[in-house]
């Protein structure tokens, strides 16, 4: 895959999330954890050598942080020292927006992982 293809990517994959924010209801927890496996990518693919493995190998890593970022907190965030305690509690349904931003990050991973192949 084009280098040039990998890089968009990076690009259009916040681009896409903050569309889906203000097109859908989408949680700050599930947009903190995305934004954490974007950053994840980006430091990755910007730091890593050589750029040709660096890029598509960025893109899996952050988002299989941001999936698994939304994933464990969708319900709620509970700590080793507290384990009894869990803060910010969602009781409700799930947002849309939520899957949509982990079915997006998800097609960013398999990008990643076609580029890879």
């Amino acid at each position: 895959m084009p280098r040039t293809v990998l890089i968009a990517v990076h690009v259009a994959w916040p681009a896409g999330i903050l569309l889906l924010r203000l097109i859908t209801r989408v949680r700050r927890r599930c947009l903190a954890a995305a934004g954490i496996g974007w950053l994840a990518a980006v430091v990755v693919a910007t730091t890593a050598t050589p750029t040709s493995r660096a890029l598509p190998i960025g893109l899996i890593l952050g988002a299989g942080i941001a999936i698994g970022g939304c994933l464990a907190t969708a319900r709620g965030v509970t700590f080793t020292w507290e384990q009894q305690q869990t803060y910010w509690a969602y009781d409700g349904k799930i947002p849309p927006g939520d899957r949509l931003v982990e079915v997006l990050t998800g097609l960013v991973g398999l990008i990643g992982v076609m580029a890879l192949a």
